[in-house]
């Protein structure tokens, strides 16, 4: 009877070691490109994925498991996940109100993982036709960051509504900051990440058959504000 104990005993110490040994643990961290800052409360995505095969054409992936983890209050997370031989780790993090995306990229599960990513600072811009001709006067105003990207979250109208660009039958008119009329008095909300290299409103108008365009110089801007500009035509 002893004997069968010890048995017992010493096969259910490898099980454990067996499902140990299947499980591996990720670390990682979300912080600012610019200054190396941890990040709080960001969502992050991770896809647990396998490869087989070998070759150019022979190679294929399976996915073992998708995980969403939180970033603590230092901007870090750790999570447990199934092992696997050939396994890869590939990782996400969506925009939000106030931080840039991290675009999806691969990682080995020991890795050290970084997602480095930008704040984004949101600028307020007023469009206003404050000495109008007549119902042909037009105005194109955009926001310019160099090779960056923006991104215009919202546009209100107080006056009358923004054009759109007629697109394609079966594809949606996609909306303009382009106004035509007297009576433009409407707000550009934009998002622009911290490392845009030029932070401009740039504009094309059209009053009395004259047609003119050009730029503003830098805007001024606090990091953790919403920063208005007033562009009156």
């Amino acid at each position: 009877m002893k004997k069968i104990f010890i048995i017992l005993g010493f096969a259910l110490f490898l099980i454990s070691c067996t499902n140990e040994n299947n499980y591996v643990t990720i670390n990682g961290r979300v912080e600012r490109k610019i200054n190396g800052e941890g990040i709080a409360n960001q969502n992050v995505v991770l896809d647990v994925k396998q490869a087989h095969g070998s070759g150019q054409y022979g190679t294929y992936y399976t996915l073992i498991e998708t995980k969403l983890v939180k970033t603590d209050p230092n901007g870090n997370f750790s999570l447990t996940v199934k092992s696997a031989d050939r396994m890869f780790v590939e990782v996400y993090k969506e925009m939000d109100d106030n931080y840039s995306t991290f675009e999806l990229k691969s990682f080995n599960p020991s890795d050290n993982i970084v997602l480095k990513v930008n704040k984004l600072i949101k600028f307020k811009i007023y469009v206003n036709n404050v000495n109008p001709f007549d119902s042909n006067d037009y105005v194109l105003a955009y926001f310019y960051s160099g090779i960056v990207q923006n991104f215009r979250t919202k546009i209100e109208n107080f006056g009358v509504h923004n054009n759109f660009t007629i697109a394609s039958p079966g594809i949606p008119s996609i909306q303009d900051t382009s106004w035509n009329g007297t009576n433009v008095n409407s707000i550009i909300y934009y998002s622009v990440p911290e490392d845009a290299l030029e932070y401009k409103v740039g504009w094309i108008k059209r009053k009395n058959g004259i047609e003119s365009n050009g730029s503003t110089n830098d805007l001024p801007f606090q990091v953790d504000q919403e920063n208005e500009y007033y562009f009156n035509y």
